[in-house]
């Protein structure tokens, strides 16, 4: 029997040892569960998706898996209290680690589970929280595996247990309560967890340009803002190219509640409101309305300005005139160009700026002041400030003030061309062209046009051929001048203008044979034309073939043209 004894007391001590050395979780484990949320995504066509993520910052920013949030409008995660919350922003993602950090509506200081600073060892224990409603609320175990690196820096986990069921996106933890994963699935088919770096979904933040990459637009919820005002000033100039009225103006409003003591937003959205005012309001009174909303952001603006007051003064003054400038229905007081002036005036005496010194002359060149204008100008291009536009802008005024130097005029659109952008060169030069051929500067004119040419790489219209080949003519370039219209004719054969035109070119080369043959191909395509008909008699007559000549000059004289009665009166009584 003693035998048995024995036996019998490790039996018993077995049968015990279970209770006695089963272990208590961790005390962390009950407050860490208050970090857990369900989370529900909804798509465009209306369907929905559901799945976990967990607090780690104490405003609301939490973590979770990017295919969760995929095609997503909207989203609200639920917290252990049965609190629903709308998610605000996204913070931060990345769609290859299927990771993603947001901020949520909370109301309050939010219960969150901080983050391990170092990657922990391998074969250290790690505990996986069970999901909001769990029925087994136990936590599962495991031990690290394997760590392999991403990015460097952030650890990538395999753990030695099976990821238990619905526990997808939850926070791998240590023995000391710190997050240092989320969970992921086991795509080895190993039957294993995995974890993605809690510190690295921690670090994803959203740069300015970040905004047009895939991973960020195929999430329809709203996108927080870059961390550095820079950055996010022009994020807030890219939004502006790509959003219509409305949705801009909740951009704008985002970037106030986002950086709410800077001018440059409310500056901004004063801008909009009054540019786009018939896009935000159906009505009058609306539309009204929306001027007083800019009038009060432009005070804000000031009010925030500091340093800048002179610069918000200034795009304050260049609001109202371009307010003014282009709406013909009467505007409320504040909007006129006596405003501008006001608020442009502050702006010198705060700063005198050669700069704002082209808003003064838009103001008096739109009031008629043209010689005020144009002093204003050359305010502008006697400073390094000097522009194409104040260039051009100052030839514009001199051009209006009567008596002005015809030279003068083309020696500053001149000076426009050379101050501007190849791709913007064209039209002064084009202008150009066309003064000196008034002015009786025919090859300064050519040269204008062969510019042209080359900006152009030959890449020219006809009617572009037909205008250096009267420049090219008049300066007595004939056969540059045979060339060019020759090309225009070449690439539109139907014109009438351009074969009569030949015909002149001919006729001031001494062959009116050839010229008689254009002449008659004008009069084939178009027999009302007048000019060909005095170009033929022309022709004729210095081929001596007056009665034919003759003939000719009357048919032109009948259809109307002015040049031909000398001819008449010459030839033919």
């Amino acid at each position: 029997m003693k035998r048995l004894i024995l036996p019998a007391i490790l039996l018993c001590i077995h049968c015990h040892m279970p209770t006695a050395q089963k272990q208590k979780p961790p005390k962390w484990i009950e407050k860490a569960k208050k970090t857990v949320l369900t989370v529900e995504t909804r798509l465009e066509n209306g369907t929905t998706r559901k799945g976990n993520a967990f607090f780690i910052g104490e405003n609301g920013e939490a973590v979770s898996d990017y295919t969760l949030f995929d095609g997503a409008t909207s989203a609200f995660v639920t917290d252990a209290d049965g609190r629903t919350m709308a998610v605000t922003h996204i913070l931060g993602a990345d769609n290859m680690y299927d990771v993603i950090r947001f901020k949520v509506d909370a109301p309050k200081k939010t219960p969150f589970l901080p983050v391990a600073d170092e990657i922990p060892d391998a074969n250290s224990e790690a505990y996986i929280l069970p999901p909001l409603g769990a029925a087994d609320e136990t936590p599962a175990k495991g031990a690290i595996l394997e760590i392999s690196k991403i990015k460097d820096t952030y650890g990538y986990y395999k753990i030695n247990t099976p990821l238990p069921t619905g526990r997808l996106s939850l926070p791998l933890l240590t023995p000391d309560g710190k997050a240092f994963a989320l969970t992921q699935a086991d795509a080895s088919g190993k039957n294993m967890t995995f974890g993605i770096s809690a510190a690295y979904a921690l670090s994803l933040r959203i740069g300015s340009m970040d905004l047009w990459n895939k991973t960020y637009t195929d999430i329809g919820i709203r996108k927080s803002w870059p961390e550095t005002l820079q950055d996010a000033q022009v994020a807030l100039l890219l939004y502006a190219s790509q959003q219509d009225a409305r949705a801009y103006l909740e951009t704008l409003n985002d970037f106030i509640a986002h950086f709410p003591h800077i001018a440059d937003g409310y500056t901004r959205r004063a801008a909009h409101y009054a540019r786009r005012r018939h896009e935000l309001a159906d009505t009058e009174a609306g539309q009204l309305h929306m001027l007083a909303l800019a009038e009060e952001d432009m005070n804000t603006a000031l009010k925030y300005a500091g340093q800048d007051a002179a610069e918000t003064c200034y795009n304050h003054a260049g609001l109202i005139y371009a307010v003014a400038a282009a709406d013909s229905l009467p505007l409320p007081q504040g909007w006129n160009m006596t405003d501008a002036a006001e608020y442009l005036r502050k702006a010198i005496d705060e700063d005198d700026r050669p700069a704002f010194h082209q808003l003064e002359g838009d103001i008096a060149l739109y009031n008629g002041d043209c010689e005020q204008a144009f002093l204003a100008y050359m305010t502008v291009n006697r400073s390094p400030d000097a522009s194409a536009a104040s260039y051009y802008m100052a030839a514009k005024a001199k051009q209006q003030i009567p008596g002005h130097n015809p030279a003068e005029v083309i020696a500053l659109i001149d000076s426009a061309a050379a101050e501007s952008l190849p791709s913007e060169t064209m039209p002064y030069l084009t202008e150009s062209a066309e003064l000196k051929m008034e002015a009786g500067m025919y090859e300064a004119a050519v040269k204008d046009y062969d510019q042209c040419f080359s900006l152009m790489a030959g890449n020219v219209s006809d009617a572009f051929y037909y205008l250096r080949e009267q420049a090219k003519f008049r300066s007595g370039d004939l056969d540059g001048a045979l060339s060019d219209i020759r090309s225009a004719i070449d690439m539109a054969p139907d014109n009438a203008v351009y074969h009569a035109e030949m015909a002149s070119v001919y006729l001031r080369r001494q062959e009116p044979d050839k010229a008689q043959i254009c002449a008659e191909k004008a009069l084939d395509i178009d027999p009302e034309f007048a000019p060909s008909h005095r170009l033929l008699g022309i022709c004729h007559l210095r081929m001596d073939r007056k009665d034919e000549a003759c003939r000719a000059f009357r048919k032109a004289e009948t259809l109307g043209d002015p040049v031909v009665k000398k001819l008449i009166r010459e030839n033919c009584r």
